[in-house]
């Protein structure tokens, strides 16, 4: 199965999809997300939504698939089907 990473392309072993028969990565979009980024050396941990749910700080279950990459600027962007990573870093946070 191919995946668009912003102009380099990722392949991850696929499955039939239960319920379409097209090919879905065996693997969720936040595994691959992570072995890509630290194929590619950058540091990262859940993103906010993710790390307070974990934690059970919240109840509400993250929608989105977000990395906090520290001090890193991300600009590539990984997707698979219409699921697409996002970042968050120390530029971006809220006091």
């Amino acid at each position: 199965m191919k995946m668009n990473f912003s102009g380099t392309t990722i392949y991850a072993k696929a499955r039939p999809s239960a319920l379409s028969g097209k090919p879905v990565p065996r693997v969720s979009l936040e595994e691959l997300a992570r072995e890509a980024l630290e194929k590619l050396g950058v540091p990262v941990q859940l993103g906010r939504a993710q790390a307070d749910y974990a934690e059970g700080k919240t109840t509400q279950i993250p929608v989105r698939t977000t990395f906090n990459t520290g001090q890193r600027r991300i600009s590539r962007k990984i997707t698979v089907g219409i699921s697409t990573v996002r970042y968050e870093n120390h530029y971006s946070a809220r006091a």
